[in-house]
């Protein structure tokens, strides 16, 4: 590969802060409102304009479910969250179906309240390190080159950015592929009767005797469809890739919800992307969003000839995020094995509890393996704080999808409701790491857990 040499230059420090957060994704509001809300002056970095992440950029809605009952959030940052978003009208009443624009603008205004110092359209390029302590963070924007420094770092990027760069070791990818699970592109359309097609979603359940993966209770509709011949909107996805209107890749993965006080509007979960899924390659994820968007315009037009309910519809909006599920995952102190998670281990130290079951997208992507799980009333695993401390590091922390985890592991707690309560943990973490002087490793997890119970976070006895 043709390089070149790039003169030696001095950048400039222009802030500075206790705890600097690299990603404002799920993981990234939550670690920096726990870390403001200790008292820590806090920098929260963000590429994007918004805040959300997958959540709110990726339109990534509903959250779900801990397959625990109760659904603990394990997060009591989770409970401002939603507050703000039900009196914004953006949640609705589960507590897990949101309006990602209004989770936007809900975390944003809880950050700024928390005294959180936000940086947008902010790339974080590089980092300094000595002797593995982080000094600070190289960033890129429309000013430029220059440094934010910090007493303790908080990796919330998804990808592992900020803690690969600083030498940090990963896996990434199904160790025995070498490949990541597929990425999405996610997309509304309004204009829609709601009425009308959650008519034709039943009719179609009983003109195929087939129920699975569809549901219209009056008000909420809901449908999806995979690779398998089993779903009850699999045959009107056949007939339309028979007649040339549809590809075997409009079917492989298709969801559709509904929105929270968006009377005519549906969020779609697809399409889905198979070969181009490494969310770590630029080409990858461009590709991704003009395939993307090209399919999208051809999915609108199957809606519009096969289902009810879409004579007036239209594409609302398209993600700008694409929803990646799995790239880099870092070595932490301690990594979740898949082990730990099939056989439900539990920790002194944890920070979440799930019972979310292994995910593992894509037509090859197989992971099986023979566990028995933990005989003990508790049906669910559990996440130690450990997990969030990256090894070889003392000031560095990594919250969200990656986190020290296997790729099977990875599958399960990928999801929101365990990237919000490690991102909270990190965030507490860094606080008490800073105030007293200590390393990120020597931080106790049960300390930690303590205080989220303190604040509101609720967890299974």
């Amino acid at each position: 590969m043709k390089a070149y040499t790039v003169p030696q230059r001095e950048i400039p420090v222009r802030f500075s802060a206790d705890i600097v957060v690299c990603g404002g994704g799920t993981a990234g509001v939550h670690a920096a409102i726990a870390a403001a809300n200790e008292g820590s002056s806090v920098i929260l970095i963000e590429q994007f304009g918004s805040l959300g992440g997958s959540a709110g950029n990726a339109l990534v809605t509903p959250v779900m479910h801990s397959h625990i009952e109760g659904d603990p959030a394990c997060s009591y940052v989770t409970n401002l969250l939603n507050d703000r978003m039900s009196s914004l009208g953006g949640l609705d009443s589960s507590k897990r179906v949101f309006d990602p624009l209004i989770l936007r603008i809900a975390s944003e205004q809880l950050c700024l309240e928390a005294g959180v110092q936000l940086l947008y359209y902010t790339f974080v390029s590089g980092v300094i390190a000595e002797n593995g302590i982080i000094k600070g963070v190289i960033t890129a924007s429309k000013s430029g080159e220059y440094v934010i420094e910090g007493k303790a770092f908080v990796d919330c990027t998804g990808d592992g950015d900020l803690s690969v760069l600083a030498g940090a070791e990963y896996t990434k990818g199904n160790p025995e592929t070498g490949k990541c699970q597929p990425i999405s592109l996610r997309y509304t359309v309004s204009g829609v009767n709601i009425s009308e097609f959650g008519e034709f979603i039943s009719e179609e359940i009983t003109r195929t005797g087939n129920g699975k993966g569809a549901s219209y209770d009056g008000k909420t509709v809901y449908a999806a469809c995979t690779a398998s011949d089993d779903w009850a909107m699999t045959d009107i996805f056949k007939k339309a890739i028979s007649a040339g209107d549809l590809i075997d890749e409009d079917k492989a993965y298709w969801q559709v919800f509904k929105l929270p006080n968006r009377k005519d509007t549906l969020a779609f979960n697809n399409p889905e992307f198979f070969e181009y899924v490494d969310g770590t390659d630029s080409v990858h994820l461009t590709k991704a969003q003009t395939d993307g968007k090209a399919a999208i315009i051809k999915q609108l037009n199957f809606y519009k000839k096969y289902m009810k309910g879409f004579e007036n519809a239209y594409i609302s909006e398209i993600a700008p995020m694409v929803g990646v599920r799995e790239t880099r995952n870092i070595t932490t102190e301690y990594v979740l094995s898949s082990d730990d998670l099939l056989g439900r281990k539990k920790f002194d130290d944890a920070f979440c509890q799930s019972n979310y079951p292994v995910d593992i997208h894509g037509k090859t992507l197989k992971c099986i393996q023979n566990i028995t799980p933990v005989n003990d009333g508790k049906p669910w695993y559990e996440i130690p704080f450990r997990s969030l401390v990256v090894k070889g590091f003392d000031n560095l922390f990594v919250a969200g999808r990656c986190l020290g985890a296997e790729f099977l592991a990875q599958s399960s707690l990928r999801v929101q409701q365990s990237a919000r309560s490690s991102g909270e943990a990190a965030g507490l973490g860094a606080s008490i790491a800073v105030r007293e002087g200590i390393k990120a490793n020597v931080v106790d997890g049960r300390r930690v857990r303590s205080m989220m119970e303190d604040k509101g976070a609720i967890f299974k006895k």
